[in-house]
Formats: C-alpha cells, structure tokens, sequence
C-alpha cells in the first residue's frame, strides 16, 4: 500500500487502499499516536505547526470521518522511545481497551529489523524474507521518485516492557512523502555558487532521496549519481588523504549519523573553510555547536537546537540564509566605505594644513573649522555609508578571508590617492584665488574652508564600487546619502547666513567669483578618483591574465 502527502494535501492510491483496508485504518491509527505535533489549529494561521511529516499524518488521521485527537484521547501515551539517526525509529507505548498498543514508524530497512508479522487485511500473519525483500525494493523505488518514505508497525499485547517495547512488531505498510523544495531554493542555490559558497546536502534519508531533491534544487546536474552513505564513511580516525578529499568533492550525503554530520563539518574546518550548519533536532546539537555558525530551524526545530545555534531561521527557508549572507557582506562593505571614507577625508585635512604650511601659511585652517569639518561634513556621510543595503553584485564576490583586515593594503593605496587627490584641489583653488582674485588671508582661508567641506561632500559619491555605474548604483540609491548631504549643506548655508556664526568659524562674505572657484574645485577630486578607479578596474582583468 503506498499514500502520497504532497504539500499535506492527501493523494491516496484507491484501488489499492480498497484492498487493504484495515491496514490503511491501522495505519491512520499509528501516524497520529507516534506523533508529536499537537493536533489543535493555530489561531492566528488556522493550520498545524510542527514537522511537515508528522503533520501530514495527523491530517491523514483525520480523514474518513475519523479523529487524530480521538485516537490519541483513546489510547494515552505511556512511553516514548524518541527517534534518532541511530536506530531510525520512533516508537509509542499507548494504553488501550486490550492493554498496551506499540506505535512504531522510521526507515524502511531498520523498522523491518524490529518486524516479525505483517497485517494482511484483517489478518495477522508471520512474516517471510521475500516479502520483506519486495517491501525494500519497493521502498527503493519510491525513494527515486524523490518521495521520503516512512514505514509503519504496531503490536498489541497484555503486559510490556516500558524501556523496550520495539520488538515482535507487525508491518503495516509504507507511506511515501512528497516534500517538493520551495520555489526558491534553486534561486538561492545558484546564488551560493556565484557567491563562492560550497553547498552540502548531509541527510538521513535514502540515499535515492537525497539524490532526487539535490538534482531538484540544481545542488547537482542531473547526470550526477554520486552519494556517499553514512555506511561507507570510515571513522574519523582512519580517514586517509584520499577519503578526506573525496569528502570534500562531494555534494550529497545520506543516512549519516549525527557524528559523522560533526565529523564532515570538522574535515572542512581543518581544509580551512567557514562552515555554516543548519539542524533541527536534538542530535543535530553537538554539530551545531562545531560549525562555525549553526543554523537551528525555527518552526520544527527542538528547543535544544535552538538554544545550541547562533542562527534561528524564523521561517525554516534556505533562502533566508542566502539574504542574511547577503545582508552581512553588505554590512561588511559597509564598514569598509565607512572607514575610507573616514580616513581618507581626515588624511585630506592633515595633507592640507601641512601643505597651506608651505604654499600659503596665513590660509591654513583654524581649529575651530577642522572641529566644524570633523563634526559635520565627515560624520553624517559617514552614518548614511553605514546604513546602505550594499552593492548589488555583494553575491557575485568571492568570500573574504576570516584573517584578512578591514582595509586591505589596496585599499590604503587608494585612501593615501584619495586624500592627495582632495588636497590638491584645495591647494590649487587656494593658489588660484590668490593670484587671480585676492590675496586677502581671510578670504582665501575661507577658499580652502569651503572647498574643502564641498570635496568632502562630493567624496561620499567615490565609495561606489569600481564596477558599478557612475550615476546608478549603491550610494546614489542611497536615501540617507542624500539626506546627509542635505544636512550638511543646510549647516554650511546657515553658518554663512547668520553674522555670529560666521564670526565665529572667521566666514567673510565672498564675492561670487570665489565661490564659483571654491565649488569647481571641490568636483575635480570626484572627476579625478573616478578616472582613476576606472582605470583600476580596467587594469585588474588584465592583470589576472
């Protein structure tokens, strides 16, 4: 007998539910008191929360007019023997009218182990090798159509053992789970792979199974037949340099034990890879806790998995684990256009007094105009830096190396080009102004004062990345870029505009030919490092050639 769940909609096979009837009502019996999902709707979504599995069976249960919460009301459990990757087995010890009721399901092949009769229709009968070895090719058949299969035993009986019930049980039947990958995981697969992120499918299901939803995803091609079983995994102790590599090479493995999910996390650790884990249950813990990040589900995952991993995934989607990556490696880039944008725009200022020391000494900056600069035009572009949601290419980058810094040796290149590029403009509009337009020092301390606020402004449009369009990209997408820059224009017009303010900062009223001069000035360092960073982009592919 053979029951699709697709998606928890109920596809039954009729003709051959009609021959086995009292099976396929023992069968509802057992799915829904070897459960632990509550059989109550939840207020607030009207449907059963819990393992997608169990909460198949309990809607099985209750179809045909019969009662998941009736079955469980009438036999009350006694006893549990919880599954786990072991013994692959979940068994039930119930009371009943009779005495005691064992409810039992798990895999195929270890819950044939534990079976010695089998329910032909109303009768029970011994069971026999050929038979069980048809259930086990029937079961492998199943499990290439990419269904989870479960079997399904139970045994009655006046007295039992509360510590070891799960022996001389009757085989009832299989039912096949069709559990389809969401719709975006393909999506979120892909973008792993551009994002240099290996993907490994390490399961307890059949290995047919494991097989069929990896090629569904695209975590395969379909061409691809290679599974290592937990079976075949040698003890971690004794993995050779061959086995350790061919590890590493594969995608998919199945009927793994949760000690040998700890061990093939380890093997990558030590390749020097970042690992990430996701688990669910109780025995996922110990791996969890080993990966470098653990990933616990948040629907149907145990408290112990939630309490042992760094991530809780509040919707139990892959595809969120893809956009919290990618919302990290936006809020690293983040910080690292923060920093530049910093340092560079503060280096800036020491070039500049240092070089006005020289060209033009009564021009140089007053303390209290740095300070203005310091805590203005540098910190509100540098906040609205932080608060960007990334370069759209952020997953189409290679992993960062852990180790590596914030700011990397190229990166100071660039700063150190960035800061002699703004210095330059002001020395020059400084120069200008003297020359060509007065040589009143007040003036033209203004000339850099201004000029350089502007620059500062405009440099905030420089941490774009190199690739990405001048006009349309990160920064000028922005909202906070353009408030920033609201903000503090705002503040340079109202220091000009009130007498006492502009006292205070030594601002005279210019003239608007210094003005002009002042803000030319201040877009030639944004004309400038854009040059310069299309030249470098363009220079990298042919450097790695």
């Amino acid at each position: 007998m053979k029951v699709n769940i697709e998606e928890n909609d109920l596809v039954f096979d009729h003709e051959k539910v009609e021959k086995s009837k009292e099976n396929f009502e023992k069968l509802k019996l057992v799915g829904a008191l070897c459960n632990n999902t509550p059989v109550q709707l939840t207020e607030e979504k009207n449907k059963l929360l819990g393992d997608p599995i169990e909460v198949a069976l309990i809607k099985l249960a209750n179809t045909g007019g019969a009662s998941a919460e009736a079955f469980q009301t009438q036999y009350p459990r006694v006893a549990e023997i919880p599954f786990n990757s072991t013994i692959k087995i979940m068994g039930t010890l119930h009371k009943s009218p009779e005495g005691n009721f064992v409810a039992a399901k798990g895999s195929v092949e270890h819950l044939l182990e534990k079976c010695t009769k089998v329910q032909a229709g109303a009768s029970v009968r011994e069971s026999n090798e050929n038979e069980m070895n048809t259930v086990l090719a029937t079961s492998e058949k199943m499990a290439a159509q990419g269904l989870r299969v479960l079997a399904f035993a139970y045994k009655e009986a006046a007295e039992l053992d509360k510590d070891n019930f799960l022996n001389d049980l009757v085989y009832l039947g299989m039912i096949g789970f069709l559990d389809p990958p969401r719709l975006d995981i393909k999506d979120a697969i892909a973008s792993c792979r551009k994002a240099g992120i290996k993907i490994v499918m390490i399961t307890g299901d059949h290995p047919m199974t494991a097989l069929n939803i990896a090629k569904k995803t695209g975590l395969v091609d379909e061409t691809e037949q290679h599974v290592i079983t937990g079976k075949d995994l040698p003890a971690m102790d004794s993995l050779t340099d061959d086995w350790k590599k061919k590890i590493l090479d594969t995608a998919v493995f199945a009927r793994t034990t949760p000690e040998q999910k700890l061990d093939i996390a380890a093997i990558y650790q030590k390749d020097g890879s970042i690992v990430a884990m996701t688990g669910d249950g109780v025995n996922d813990a110990p791996a969890l806790k080993k990966a470098d990040v653990g990933i616990a589900m948040g629907l149907r995952g145990t408290q112990v998995a939630k309490e042992t991993a760094s991530i809780v995934l509040k919707d139990d989607s892959f595809a969120s684990i893809v956009e919290a990556i990618a919302h990290g490696r936006a809020i690293f880039q983040n910080i690292q256009k923060f920093v530049i944008y910093l340092v560079s725009c503060n280096l800036s200022e020491i070039f500049m007094v240092t070089a006005l020391g020289f060209f033009a000494p009564a021009s140089t900056l007053l303390p209290l105009q740095i300070l203005f600069l310091n805590m203005v035009t540098d910190v509100f572009p540098a906040l609205a830096l932080g608060l960007g949601k990334g370069d759209k290419t952020v997953m189409e980058q290679l992993p960062k190396d852990p180790k590596a810094a914030i700011v990397a040796n190229k990166d100071w290149i660039a700063i150190g080009f960035y800061a002699v590029a703004i210095t330059s403009a002001v020395v020059m509009a400084v120069i200008y102004c003297k020359k060509n337009i007065t040589a009143d020092d007040q003036v033209t301390n203004n000339v850099a004062f201004i000029t350089l606020s502007f620059a500062q402004l405009f440099h905030v449009f420089n941490m774009s990345s190199a690739h990405s369009k001048l006009w349309v990209n990160d920064i000028t997408k922005n909202k906070f870029v353009w408030l920033a820059l609201l903000i503090c224009t705002g503040l340079l017009v109202l220091v000009y505009m009130v007498p006492q303010m502009r006292l205070v900062l030594n601002l005279a009223v210019l003239p608007s030919k210094v003005w002009i001069v002042s803000v030319i000035a201040s877009l030639l360092p944004l004309v400038l490092i854009q040059i310069y960073k299309r030249i470098q982009e363009r220079w990298k592919p042919s450097q790695k050639r």
